[in-house]
């Protein structure tokens, strides 16, 4: 049976192909290291953020250690890093970015040093621990820095004391970390699919990869976590190589984070490698990662799983069809909506007042990411809000709050969804009552009941905000007011509501709007929005719109002449609707005996 050697050789071997930096650039580093090693061109006193500029002194020693040929300046870089007790104000540099790397860079460099070397390097990586109490994916980044340190003392029982302290991540969790219903948490009960959820991910299959195999290995239920948490968590909640947006909390707002593919795939090749369960479903998950990353820009290969979930622990709903998708993300009592830290997501305060994204295809540009910089956050697609003037009151709620009520649900069959959201009380909104409900076609959007009596601006229920991609169409609809048709994406009113808002608009803004550490180049783009505005303090609004993803105008045209759907209550206490097509009636009922979502006939 493998022992600490493959164990560490495993874990070079991963280091040492993970993007391998070009020979002119360690060249580069090796000349320009100073005699007090440090490098000039780095300011090592410059204030961390969610950047620390000082930490890229650790990443060029670690690039320098990959090369045999460039070990001894790599030694002295972390030597001088040492001697410098750099510390940043936020801890987690301290105790778990910098270590990490500096352990990463000592196990490539473990056989250029002499046993008390080792052991003054391990003293020195656990002596990086703090007071800070670890929790869900901080256990993980946390116990990463205890394996580095027991591989390269060579100590086995400090390496399965900190496996076993790992492994408790991969168990259900009714604080942070996987739920049982699959989804993540992180920062109390906010949903992190991406982000947190992303990095457990990318963060425990080296481990388990590295110690597969070995007395030190995860057990294999812990291993069937992992992959049930792959497979029916993060890959619903995966939209071309990037996560729901709303899923990513503070993360939302960095330019960066929309593109979680290439970590993925690398995860999941090595995961493979240990003979994981549900294998075969795995590599088809990794195979429409690869085959987004060589460039299938129009979604035509394998589009990820078919069917609908809801996720009761996240109050979160994905249904996803072979050719498009919708996802709503609510927020309840039992979830906090989104959070706003360091200076990011300054604008977010409506990502989880019942958005619906609409995606067609399986593309790395899901129509959203490209206007995050130049959206208008005050209509996020799905939400009913009010229409401030100053961006600043788009601010997110206080970190930890939770939503506003406890009427938040939904329902699947496996094929079929309903979400359901009750506004009372977010923010100046007395009541209200929003539902989606999904077949195989379509999608039915229905609110009623909505009343601001004491808002300050006008409240919009925006249907949809996304990137233009064509021109907009518009006919005369069932009701006598026009259907739209944008994009590969048809809206029909099913009622006639007091204003429709539909239209493309150039859009500009940067990065810097949303996040302070963004880039401040200025950016714009066309930006369709379709919605209904409910006028200033309105009293008992109401909408009821047929969406029709993945479809032409011309098949807009035909369905808005006859629907194949009727409305079958849009009240207070009942909304339901009725599809002709397969005779089927899913209802939403929220009277004085509570919440019954299903399928069934409405009496």
């Amino acid at each position: 049976m493998p022992g600490l050697d493959s164990v560490r050789m495993r874990l070079c071997a991963q280091l040492l192909t993970a993007d391998p930096p070009a020979a002119a650039e360690r060249e580069r580093l090796a000349d320009t290291l100073g005699d007090d090693s440090t490098w000039p061109d780095i300011d090592y006193d410059a204030p961390d953020g969610v950047e620390w500029e000082a930490i890229g002194h650790l990443d060029r020693a670690r690039c320098l250690a990959r090369s045999t040929a460039h070990h001894g300046q790599a030694l002295r870089a972390l030597e001088g890093w040492r001697r410098l007790g750099i510390h940043a104000a936020n801890w987690w540099y301290n105790e778990i970015g910098v270590p990490q790397n500096v352990g990463d860079s000592l196990l490539l460099l473990h056989d250029r040093l002499g046993a008390e070397e080792r052991e003054q390097w391990g003293d020195w990586l656990g002596d990086s621990a703090g007071p800070v109490e670890m929790t869900g994916q901080n256990i993980i980044w946390r116990q990463g820095v205890e394996l580095r340190r027991a591989v390269l003392v060579g100590d086995a029982d400090l390496l399965a004391a900190a496996v076993g302290r790992m492994a408790t991540v991969l168990r259900p969790s009714d604080s942070e970390g996987i739920q049982d219903d699959l989804s993540f948490h992180h920062h109390g009960p906010l949903p992190y699919a991406g982000g947190y959820g992303a990095s457990l991910v990318t963060t425990i299959v080296p481990w388990v990869h590295a110690v597969h195999d070995t007395p030190w290995a995860f057990d294999e239920e812990q291993v069937q976590l992992l992959v049930d948490y792959l497979l029916d968590g993060q890959q619903w909640a995966l939209h071309g190589d990037g996560y729901d947006f709303t899923l990513m909390g503070r993360e939302v707002t960095r330019e960066t984070a929309h593109r979680a593919g290439a970590a993925l795939r690398e995860s999941l090749r090595r995961l493979l490698a240990t003979g994981p369960p549900r294998a075969r479903e795995l590599t088809a998950f990794a195979r429409r990662l690869e085959q987004l990353g060589a460039g299938d820009a129009d979604g035509a290969g394998p589009g990820g799983p078919v069917g609908c979930r809801y996720y009761p622990r996240s109050d979160y709903l994905a249904h996803r069809r072979p050719g498009w998708s919708l996802s709503v993300r609510m927020s309840s009592t039992r979830t906090i909506p989104t959070e706003s830290l360091a200076g990011e997501n300054l604008r977010g305060r409506h990502l989880a007042d019942g958005v619906a994204a609409i995606r067609v295809g399986d593309t790395p540009e899901d129509g959203y990411r490209a206007v995050l910089p130049v959206w208008d956050w005050a209509r996020l697609p799905g939400i009913t809000a009010e229409q401030p003037s100053d961006p600043a009151a788009l601010l997110p709620r206080p970190n930890e709050r939770r939503g506003a009520g406890d009427d938040v649900a939904g329902w699947t069959d496996g094929r079929l969804g309903i979400a359901l959201m009750r506004l009372a009380g977010t923010d100046r909104i007395a009541d209200g009552w929003k539902a989606w409900f999904c077949f195989g076609d379509m999608v039915i959007a229905l609110g009623t009941h909505i009343s601001a009596p004491s808002a300050e601006h006008p409240v919009i229920t925006t249907i949809d905000q996304r990137l233009a991609t064509g021109p907009v169409t518009i006919g005369p609809g069932p009701t006598g007011q026009d259907w739209v048709h944008q994009g590969r994406i048809g809206y029909i009113p099913l009622v006639e509501h007091s204003e429709v808002l539909a239209g493309t608009h150039p859009r500009s803004g940067s990065w810097s709007d949303i996040t302070e550490n963004g880039r401040a180049t200025p950016q714009t783009a066309n930006v369709f929005h379709v919605g209904v505005d409910h006028g200033h303090r309105p009293e008992g609004a109401f909408y009821a719109w047929l969406i029709l993803p993945d479809a032409d105008a011309e098949t807009t045209r035909e369905r808005a002449a006859r629907p194949g759907v009727a409305v079958l209550a849009n009240t207070a206490a009942l909304q339901a609707v009725h599809c002709r097509g397969t005779g089927v009636t899913l209802t939403a009922r929220h009277d004085t005996t509570g919440i019954a979502l299903g399928s069934g006939i409405a009496d």
